[in-house]
Parts: C-alpha cells; sequence; structure tokens
C-alpha cells in the first residue's frame, strides 16, 4: 500500500472521530423537554401467580411439579419459555411463585407428577392457558417496569393415569 492511500483512511478515520464527537452538544437537564434514555435490554412485569391441585375427588395433590411459561411470538411463529425453575404444590395442594419476566399476554402452566405412587396416586400431565392482565403503577417511574400482573389459576383437576 502507497504511503497516499494510507493518508487518505487516516484523514476519513480523523474525519469520523471529530464529527462524532461535534455530534455531542451540551446536554440541558433544566429543559423541560429533555428526555434522554439509552438502555438495553426488555421491560420486565412483576408476576404473581397462584394456584391449586387436586385429584378428580378435589382432593388436594402434593408434590406436583408446577411449571409456568410465558407465550412468546415472533418470526410468524408461537412458542412458550419457563419463566421461573419448576415449583412443587404443597401438602394443600397450593402453589404460588413471583417471578419477573418479559411481558405476556398469556401463560401456560404445566403440571407433572413426577413421584408416582407417593402422593396418593400416579397421575396424567395437564396443562392450562390463562390469560395475563398488567396494571401498570404511574407513581413507578422505573424505565424497566411495565407493571404487574397478579394471575389466579383456576383450580386443576389431575386425572389419574
Amino acid at each position: 500500500m502507497n504511503s497516499n492511500k494510507k493518508n487518505r483512511w487516516g484523514f476519513f478515520a480523523m474525519l469520523l472521530a471529530l464529527l462524532g464527537i461535534g455530534g455531542c452538544g451540551e446536554l440541558n437537564e433544566d429543559d423541560p423537554n429533555f428526555r434522554m434514555e439509552v438502555m438495553y435490554g426488555v421491560p420486565t412485569v412483576h408476576y404473581s401467580i397462584k394456584g391449586k391441585v387436586t385429584d378428580e375427588n378435589g382432593k388436594a395433590v402434593d408434590g406436583i411439579q408446577v411449571r409456568v411459561q410465558r407465550q412468546a411470538s415472533g418470526d410468524n411463529r408461537i412458542w412458550y419459555d419457563d419463566i421461573t425453575a419448576p415449583i412443587s404444590s404443597g401438602a394443600d395442594g397450593k402453589w404460588s411463585v413471583e417471578p419477573r419476566d418479559m411481558p405476556t399476554s398469556t401463560l401456560k402452566i404445566i403440571f407433572t407428577d413426577t413421584d408416582g405412587d407417593a402422593n396418593g396416586g400416579e397421575f396424567a400431565t395437564d396443562s392450562i392457558q390463562v390469560p395475563v392482565n398488567i396494571v401498570k403503577d404511574p407513581k413507578n417511574k422505573d424505565p424497566w417496569y411495565d407493571g404487574d400482573a397478579k394471575v389466579e389459576v383456576p383450580t386443576v383437576k389431575l386425572k389419574k393415569k
């Protein structure tokens, strides 16, 4: 490469650097129209999700694995992602979880018997989809906060295998 080409590239590099620096102005935070947010990522929702698992007779079932997934979409397809690690129902059949995750309009809850006969029988896997209503608190100014969602999942009655 001859020295003329080297100088041309150096000139363009310096010009770009000057334009970048010259493009920065003074920030006037007292201006009522001032707004500067530089963020990467996605706003999140605080979910409060709870429900109960019973057998077909209404008796609480202990130890059922509960997976909570959010509906996601893109590229002309829909899929589900776990928004928390699996949890288990308690002796009263109740379960709850409070994750923070990306906003969604639908949750899919999957119920799986992972301990066989230990919880009173071997139950078939079941799932339910529930709508999500996100409510934003106007007092919360956190730019990553998209709202709160309290989801009461209807009691799921598992069938024995």
